[in-house]
């Protein structure tokens, strides 16, 4: 078994599916740490793999001389082509004496294989059960990137732990959550023949995200039944685990309406906060908030330190006459912040007792963006 491929391709595509492999996975399952290689004629199919999920990737390689499949540690190979130059190399296999040479411009390397036997296989989606949607790679990159941050790290609350996907016939909904935040993205660009939902896990986001959609420009088509989900791309698959679970109403934490409504340019409101808050307590990193007479009033302060900051910034849109006092922990509102793209920002408050609803006035065509988060309790008020 013999191919010819260039060694920047081949590396390229093995640091993509190398990020499935986890060392908890490893542990249990120790081929788990190799990688599996196909071969089909010119096409080079490479799989990673977890416990709960499965990542391939198909380049087209050159001179191919007979198919056939085998597996190898995934730091020896990948190690191995760091090191090279981009050229083309030559990779040859004697599935008998289970070894690898990879000869190139003025050298060689030579390793040892297993068996492809051994191998798990993939997870299977229920056929009875399968749906399947076409969305635009670009669309699910941007509705995973600005939610998956808000999930939780809980497993005490697994389904919280992911990005729940609601499908609409007139719209997809992203909704990501850790009880202290929500993030709801609402795509209505996105068409779905019925309605159905799943609850993708954190880690999976962030293998779609993380570059296996960046790049992709056709559909991606999205299959799932009530326990696995399979993205199929242009360059390859990914096959995962689903979280289990009935994930919570959404829409009845984010209150309808609110007595202040306050525009407010979010730079300013994000550095001024950030300034203030290097002078708040570490334990909680409580930054208190004074709308009143178009200004916000910004404070912070650590008792046991002796230290406090406060800062002024203008707003617009408050009722005349009316005031709000509110307390948030500004790692989180830091967060909300950062994956706003609009220069202004509307905040939505009742009392210092109830949540806070952030949204931009500005969006793209067709996309409704909605965070909340919850504010801390003032001491004495």
């Amino acid at each position: 078994m013999r191919f010819t491929v260039t060694s920047n391709d081949l590396l390229q595509q093995l640091l993509t599916v190398a990020k499935v492999i986890s060392s908890k996975s490893i542990a249990a399952i120790p081929v788990l740490e190799n990688i599996l290689f196909e071969l089909k004629g010119n096409a080079l199919t490479l799989t990673a793999a977890d416990q709960s999920n499965r990542l391939t990737s198909t380049l087209e390689v050159q001179n191919q001389d007979g198919d056939g499949s085998f597996t190898v540690r995934n730091s020896i190979i990948i190690d191995a082509l760091k090191e090279l130059p981009d050229q083309p190399i030559e990779v040859e296999i004697d599935t008998k004496a289970h070894q690898a040479t990879v000869t190139y411009s003025n050298g060689h390397y030579s390793f040892l294989t297993s068996s492809a036997d051994v191998y798990p296989e993939g997870l299977e989606l229920e056929s009875k059960d399968v749906r399947s949607v076409d969305l635009p790679a670009q669309s699910l990159l941007k509705g995973l990137e600005r939610t998956v941050f808000a999930a939780s790290d809980d497993d005490r609350r697994p389904i919280m732990t992911g990005v729940f996907l609601d499908f609409f016939e007139d719209k997809l909904v992203f909704v990501a959550s850790d009880g202290r935040i929500l993030v709801r993205y609402t795509d209505n660009n996105i068409k779905s023949e019925s309605t159905a939902s799943f609850c993708l896990p954190a880690r999976v986001c962030l293998l779609l995200t993380r570059g296996l959609l960046a790049k992709e420009t056709s559909p991606v088509r999205v299959s799932f039944d009530e326990r696995n989900v399979r993205f199929e791309m242009k360059s390859g698959a990914l096959t995962a685990r689903l979280l289990e679970g009935k994930y919570p109403n959404y829409n009845s934490v984010i209150p309808p309406q609110s007595p202040h409504n306050i525009t407010v340019d979010k730079d300013q409101l994000f550095f001024a906060s950030k300034r203030v808050s290097l002078f708040s307590n570490k334990a909680s990193s409580l930054v208190i908030f004074e709308f009143a007479d178009g200004n916000i009033h910004i404070t912070g302060q650590d008792l046991e330190l002796s230290i406090a900051a406060e800062e002024t910034i203008p707003c617009s849109g408050q009722e005349p006459d009316t005031r709000v006092r509110i307390g948030f922990d500004f790692n989180f509102l830091q967060r909300l912040l950062q994956s706003i793209s609009s220069d202004q920002i509307l905040f939505s408050l009742s009392d210092q007792t109830r949540a806070g609803v952030i949204t931009p006035l500005q969006n793209e065509d067709g996309i409704e963006v909605c965070t909340l988060i919850i504010p801390m309790k003032l001491i004495g008020e």
